[in-house]
């Protein structure tokens, strides 16, 4: 469809070569859809109906818009538009369809049935070619969209499958390692070789390493994917605090931290959490704390009770150098520890807070972390009342 010149030449409506299948039982309305939407590179194909139609687009190569009226015999235009809906190689092709211009009737069931848009009879050719650039221009941006989603989904069930095989695949390398050093240490203790000794010490050392290493990894895979339900079981905040001080007691004394809890609020402090996967939680919380808190520092938990649908909130606060703006803002992407994960000279796998995040918006919550002006770092889970009453979450992993 010619529009205008300009000083490189002519001007077409739409801008790049289009195959368009025209359907309509009038030879004469084929005819001027022919003419008037004929432009370089493209293609206009006509049918008569819509059995037609359907059997050109079964057979021949794919067509990027079908322009059909509604009202034809043997199949109608709505038949044809159900029909192209339910294969799955129509079913993303866009659709306009031509009707009376006060047919509202015809309009609607046209759109239920999986319309993309309409034209109005007479048809204004000129408003049709620049509709059907703008459909053109829709479809091949949802077309992007929808082929990047796939492209991602299957990057997605490949990550997954691949660590599923490799958690499988190293468990016993892994245990065969461990047992055989452990028993040729006990030979050692017996026979004698101080040196050997500790060689296989050294041995099982690294081993036992990398496999906490690879559980640590496959466990936020998990988390990521959340492949499992949550089991939540009825607690409270002084439990939740208690248990996680107690479980990192040691850890904080190997330190040279202070590690203590603040006491509970007034008020009620229940909650309803997956206590294995909270725990978690809290445990990489205050082991991110700890590792990052100088000699003689503290590390503080406490609860906070929350207000409306947020049961409560659990604070760890340390007294470590804390974070600027962008550290801040990045260090609950995976894997990030402030320098480039190949070359980084900190010790761990920068997964600690990031499964803390996870954790909280698996049970409808959130992670929020703050830093002080005064120094430190305050990393607050905060839970709902009942799993998922802040959001969508519903799943734990193992």
């Amino acid at each position: 469809m010619l529009i205008g010149r300009n000083q490189d030449g002519l001007v077409y409506v739409l801008e790049q070569p289009t195959r368009l299948l025209v359907v309509d039982d009038d030879p004469l309305m084929r005819e001027l859809a022919a003419g008037q939407l004929a432009h370089p590179g493209g293609e206009i194909v006509t049918a008569g109906d819509g059995e037609e139609a359907l059997a050109i687009l079964r057979r021949e190569a794919p067509f990027d818009l079908v322009l059909s009226d509604l009202e034809m015999p043997r199949m109608t235009g709505y038949s044809l538009i159900e029909a192209m809906r339910a294969d799955p190689r129509f079913a993303r092709l866009p659709i306009v369809v031509v009707t009376s211009r006060d047919d509202m009737f015809a309009i609607d069931r046209a759109y239920e049935v999986g319309a993309t848009s309409f034209v109005a009879k007479p048809v204004n050719w000129r408003l049709l070619g620049y509709q059907l650039r703008y459909v053109l221009r829709a479809a091949r941006s949802e077309a992007q969209v929808h082929e990047a989603r796939e492209a991602s989904e299957r990057a997605d069930r490949l990550k997954e499958s691949l660590l599923a095989l490799l958690q499988h695949e190293t468990r016993t390398p892994l245990n065969a390692i461990v047992g055989y050093a452990e028993l040729i240490a006990a030979t050692l203790d017996v026979t004698g070789g101080a040196e050997t000794r500790a060689y296989a010490q050294t041995l099982i050392e690294a081993a036992r390493g990398l496999d906490g290493t690879l559980k640590r990894v496959f466990a936020f895979a998990r988390l990521s994917a959340g492949t499992d339900p949550l089991s939540p079981e009825p607690t409270t905040a002084e439990s939740l605090v208690e248990d996680a001080v107690r479980r990192r007691a040691q850890a904080a004394r190997e330190a040279g931290v202070a590690l203590s809890a603040q006491p509970a609020p007034r008020g009620s402090t229940e909650v309803e959490v997956d206590l294995v996967l909270v725990a978690r939680a809290l445990d990489e919380l205050v082991a991110n704390a700890l590792a990052h808190t100088r000699v003689g520092g503290r590390v503080t938990l406490r609860a906070v009770a929350g207000t409306g649908a947020e049961a409560l909130a659990i604070e760890v606060a340390d007294t470590g150098p804390g974070l600027d703006a962008q550290a801040l803002a990045r260090c609950t992407e995976p894997f990030w520890q402030g320098e480039t994960p190949l070359v980084r000279r900190s010790v761990g796998l920068g997964l600690g807070i990031p499964t803390a995040r996870r954790i909280a918006e698996l049970h409808g919550g959130r992670l929020e972390l703050e830093a002080p002006a005064q120094g430190g770092l305050v990393a607050r889970l905060v839970l709902p009342r009942a799993p998922g009453s802040l959001g969508a979450g519903s799943v734990r992993a193992a």
